[in-house]
């Protein structure tokens, strides 16, 4: 059957043509065409266009051709001739300057019986099906989503493209909308930027320096207050306190602090250089109180509860302006307070403990003071505005600081947490704190009428859970190349961490503190933790639920009638999500498959793509998969759902 016709050069599947003496520097080469689907059998020519660096075309160029699989198509004088089903990749070089084309090669009838699924069927594909997949239409049509899934925990990508014949598009929409685009705001979302860049350093500081000294450390909590104060401190007492968080343990920047509040489980300190206008000590006693009767049961009843190095019951919270001047105000975000864990340090060495001079050792927080008259910048001009924002950090930062706490001191680890489970927990602690304010549940499959039917639940939401949400959703719009696992500290990796977690404990037996304790009260860290506590309800650990999960992303509340595993208990993220967006849309990232568009993108471990297709009735369907010039990895499972 003859191709195309589209031009010819010269060539074969290794060969090269000489059309006269090179005339000028070669800049670049472009084909006529980079992708081509073909029949077995079939040809098409393709046309190298030799140009220089003013986009001239050159004359006179030695063209050479090469097939990256010849037993799937060969390339002879720039014509390619079908062989067997598959997929190759056609080059064309001069000198050291190359162009491709993707070649996808099906036959007229499907080499083996086409696969032919019922709706809500997930099929793991076969190392056959994984070559050249047929899939039938049957007697009324049907369509799918193919989900290639990276099951490794690699963190560099691999480049896939699928190539499809015979489908068609898709009708199913598995999108429920939310019906008030807007109602969330994400502008919690975009406060977190400067802080995650922030904390991210902090924690690499962190790790850095302070890494060693617990590999060197024993147990052994030595009796010694926080230095300068007694063990009940009186207010208007004064302490000196290092605020340096560029240096974890030297040059100390010493503040002079003010005992602001003395409650049950806190000592506020306010820096005596705090703008005038802000704080009374009215006020940091109501806050007292509210970390007393709020903040801290959540947390240790979720995480544990953390040592007493400075043996005073309590937690130091500290109200600094040294905070306010780490954000500027032309930044698009602010640091809303921190733990350091070179605090849980001594500041002299002992007997079982390595020294850190800058450690203030005590259990604490930093956190900033009001700037009514934004001395410092725009941020935090308002009692009640950072009075808000302080519960949902301190949520977050007591997470941190039990689990580092617990490590030095309890467990005696020889490693922190690595940060992507540290900040997971750490953004669980901050959607308890929302079921704690709210009155609601987990495992209720939450819709946007359950958490937006009423103003205090809005601003409930938007205080102290949409950040989460947030996070989530830019996570399914480029779950490719994100995942719960990565190794940085990006806000879509924070955001399906959380998911993650969540996930997890919902598919777990038990209630939800014997598995963050679990976590916390360990030696082992990462994946290891991850697997030792939901290995047993989840077999296969951290891959097997990353796995379920990248299926859920897609399959819940979609109307189909899929196994439990495969959902989200607590959120219907379908109903939520949209809220976040003006556009109204459920956000996953999806791609279709049609004749003569490639899918090509990459992927990394725990990374997930979703490609949808459709087969017309009493047709069949081909789809080739390939990585590169060869075959997909093994560990990208390639599953087919039918979703209609």
């Amino acid at each position: 059957m003859a191709g195309l016709f589209l031009g010819a050069v010269a060539g074969c599947g290794g060969s090269s043509i000489n059309t006269g003496p090179a005339t000028s520097t070669v800049s670049s080469i472009t084909l006529s065409s980079t992708t081509a689907s073909l029949k077995v059998g079939a040809t098409v020519t393709l046309t190298a266009t030799v140009l220089d660096r003013s986009g001239n075309a050159l004359a006179g160029q030695t063209v050479n051709w090469l097939s990256s699989a010849p037993t799937v198509a060969t390339v002879a004088a720039g014509v390619v001739t079908a062989v067997a089903p598959g997929i190759a990749q056609i080059t064309a070089s001069v000198q050291t300057k190359l162009a491709q084309a993707t070649i996808t090669v099906t036959s007229d009838a499907c080499p083996v019986t086409p696969l032919s699924l019922n709706v809500g069927d997930i099929h793991t594909l076969s190392a056959t099906e994984r070559g050249s997949l047929c899939i039938s239409g049957g007697t009324a049509g049907s369509e799918y989503v193919l989900i290639p899934f990276k099951g490794d925990t690699i963190p560099t990508t691999v480049p896939l493209t699928f190539n499809a014949t015979g489908t068609v598009g898709t009708a199913f929409s598995p999108v429920l909308l939310g019906g008030a685009p807007g109602v969330l705001t994400r502008g919690a979302r975009r406060d977190l930027t400067r802080q995650r860049a922030f904390e991210a350093a902090l924690r690499a500081r962190e790790r850095q320096a302070l890494t060693p000294m617990l590999r060197a450390h024993r147990i052994g909590i030595p009796l010694s207050n926080i230095v300068g104060l007694p063990a009940t401190p009186t207010v208007g007492q004064t302490v000196q306190m290092n605020v340096n968080v560029s240096d974890a343990c030297l040059n100390p920047q010493q503040r002079k602090a003010r005992v602001a509040a003395v409650s049950k489980n806190a000592i506020i300190l306010a820096d005596t250089a705090a703008p005038a206008g802000g704080f009374t000590d009215a006020d940091f006693a109501s806050f007292a109180t509210t970390f007393d009767t709020l903040i801290y049961p959540l947390d240790t009843a979720a995480f544990g509860v953390p040592t007493d190095i400075d043996q005073n019951g309590r937690i130091v919270i500290f109200f600094t302006p040294a905070v306010n001047a780490l954000t500027k105000n032309t930044d698009t975000g602010y640091i809303a307070g921190f733990f350091f864990a070179r605090d849980i340090f001594p500041t002299t060495a002992t007997g079982t403990q390595s020294a850190c001079a800058g450690s203030n050792y005590a259990e604490m927080f930093y956190m900033p003071v009001v700037d009514p008259l934004q001395v410092y910048n725009k941020y935090f001009i308002s009692k009640d505005s950072l009075r808000l924002q302080a519960i949902g950090t301190l949520a977050h930062e007591m997470q941190h600081l039990i689990n580092d706490t617990r490590r030095v001191y309890v467990t005696n680890a020889n490693d922190f947490e690595v940060v992507w489970l540290d900040e997971g927990m750490s953004h669980l602690a901050e959607e308890l704190l929302y079921y704690r304010v709210t009155g609601l549940k987990p495992k209720n499959n939450l819709s946007l009428n359950d958490v937006a039917s009423t103003q205090a639940l809005v601003d409930a939401i938007n205080n102290y859970q949409v950040g989460n949400l947030s996070n989530y959703y830019d996570y399914l719009s480029a779950p490719e190349v994100h995942s719960p696992y990565a190794p940085n500290d990006s806000l879509e990796t924070r955001g399906s961490t959380w998911a993650l977690l969540r996930y997890a404990i919902d598919q777990s037996p038990n209630a939800s503190s014997t598995y963050t304790h679990a976590l916390i009260n360990s030696v082992t860290n990462g994946q290891q933790n991850f697997d030792a506590v939901f290995g047993a309800a989840i077999p296969g650990g951290l891959l097997a639920a990353v796995r379920q999960m990248a299926i859920a992303n897609f399959t819940d509340d979609s109307g189909l009638a899929l196994d439990a595993k495969y959902s989200f208990p607590s959120w219907n993220f379908r109903s939520v999500l949209p809220a976040l967006s003006t556009s109204n849309t459920f956000p996953i990232l999806t791609r279709q498959l049609t004749p003569g568009a490639p899918a090509t993108f990459p992927i990394r471990g725990g990374g997930a793509s979703y490609l949808r297709f459709g087969v017309a009735a009493t047709t069949t369907a081909a789809i080739a998969s390939s990585s590169g010039a060869g075959a997909v990895p093994a560990t990208v499972e390639l599953i087919l759902i039918r979703t209609r």
